[in-house]
């Protein structure tokens, strides 16, 4: 076997079980002569080798690839490696896949990231495994999956590079690369790197003052993601509490009402503060099963507040959004703090955020970023809501489809294990034991 069909040490699986690994790619095929799952390896910034490209390949992957724009290749640049095709498809259709503005043109992606991809290696190759673990993702394809694994350690391995020449005082370029890995693990639904990428690139934002970009979009992706994994998974958000509200107080606008950097969050500033709050609130508590009476009626003082927050200035696709995000914190709320029904009309909660879940046209922006309300409406689903069931599983599915990112899939398999087990009303979604999976909506 090639050397660099090889990983360089042992899949998780091997090591936990301290038993001599083949390190093929993909999956490691002594776990499998064993009939035993394959966990997949751990990313670790070391040295890696990239794949020979998909070039000359006849398949759906390239016709969709070739459907590039002159716009787009002015802004990417060309180089001699082969993944401009991957780059470009990245450029088309990732870069605005979450924007709320007024074009891809405008989108920080495009002011911030495509114009390092034609200099720097790292982003480059980067990007390239995005677009790929995108596009494998959507139409299953094996090859574009094992390329998207093999672009991915060779951008770690270049960061590694530029980390040791610069290991205080990392550039732009360092971070953004930090970001996108962390958000390629999400993509790719193997999270094992997510949290070091996301506390490196903290760290060094806090040595630095600020990532360095105009409307500090890292700074603050990164906060959304810190607080976001920290509702589906056990731990603490890495970020404090004044850290996050440290990032969300950058802006405001003319009126003092404080805003995102950039229009690519699709959660109002406000209500997103009160999730943090939720699940440190939450994280606190010595037993969760016992709940002190102090604790139930600091979230019942929260679930006041965003029932009673001012969305009043937003308008068509935007306003059924900001109302779907207001209904799945509630449940939220309700869920992980077991408050009654009668408190906050649990049934009306979840009527509404379907009502306006549907009223939002499907494969867009406004569609695609509802998925962690609608899966928190899915986890107080009851048995007899077959229907509405099915239209959630399709949506997910339709979302996996359309854009390409697994932790869509994830989340249906997430919900059918829940609906399985009858816990609807008590589970938490912490302890879940999804198959060797961390959930991050």
């Amino acid at each position: 076997m090639s050397r660099n069909n090889l990983f360089g040490i042992a899949c998780k699986t091997c090591r936990r079980r301290g038993r001599k690994c083949d390190r093929s790619l993909p999956t490691c095929m002594s776990c499998s002569r064993r009939g035993v799952e394959c966990e997949g390896y751990v990313l670790r910034w070391v040295d890696a080798a990239i794949r020979r490209p998909l070039a000359g390949q006849n398949s759906r992957a390239i016709s969709i690839l070739r459907r590039q724009s002159r716009s787009i290749t002015l802004i990417v640049g060309t180089a001699s490696d082969n993944l401009g095709g991957l780059v470009k498809y990245y450029a088309r259709e990732i870069s605005a896949a979450f924007y709320f503005g007024h074009g891809p043109v405008e989108t920080p992606y495009t002011c911030h990231i495509l114009p390092m991809i034609r200099n720097i290696p790292s982003i480059r190759c980067v990007v390239a495994a995005s677009a790929a673990c995108h596009l494998g993702n959507r139409l299953d394809d094996d090859q574009l999956k094992r390329q998207s694994l093999h672009l991915r350690l060779k951008a770690t391995e270049l960061l590694r590079a530029e980390l040791e020449i610069h290991p205080l005082e990392p550039d732009l370029a360092c971070l953004v690369c930090m970001l996108l890995l962390a958000q390629l693990d999400v993509c790719s639904g193997d999270c094992a790197e997510f949290d070091i990428h996301l506390k490196a690139a903290s760290t060094f934002i806090k040595l630095r003052g600020s990532d360095g970009t105009e409307r500090c979009l890292i700074e603050q992706r990164i906060a959304w993601l810190d607080v976001m994994e920290a509702t589906t998974n056990p731990r603490m958000p890495h970020l404090s509490p004044d850290d996050i509200k440290a990032t969300l107080n950058k802006f405001r606008t003319p009126s003092g009402r404080r805003e995102w950097g950039f229009d690519v969050f699709y959660y109002p500033i406000d209500l997103f503060e009160y999730i943090a709050d939720i699940a440190i609130l939450y994280k606190l508590q010595p037993d969760s099963r016992n709940m002190r009476r102090d604790a139930i009626q600091k979230a019942i003082l929260l679930g006041n507040a965003i029932k009673s927050w001012d969305a009043s200035t937003d308008s068509g696709p935007r306003r059924h959004m900001v109302e779907v995000w207001r209904s799945g914190t509630l449940l939220y709320l309700i869920r992980l703090f077991r408050l009654p029904n009668d408190i906050f009309n649990t049934q009306n909660l979840t009527d509404g955020i379907f009502h306006h879940a549907r009223a939002i046209p499907s494969k867009t922006s406004w569609s695609y970023s509802t998925s962690w309300p609608l899966f928190q409406a899915g986890l107080l689903l009851p048995r007899e809501c077959s229907q509405t069931k099915s239209w959630l599983r399709n949506e997910l599915y339709t979302n996996f489809r359309t854009l390409g990112c697994f932790h869509q899939k994830l989340a249906v398999e997430a919900l059918e294990q829940v609906w399985r087990s009858g816990k609807d009303r008590t589970y938490d979604l912490s302890n879940a034991d999804f198959p060797q999976r961390k959930l991050i909506l």
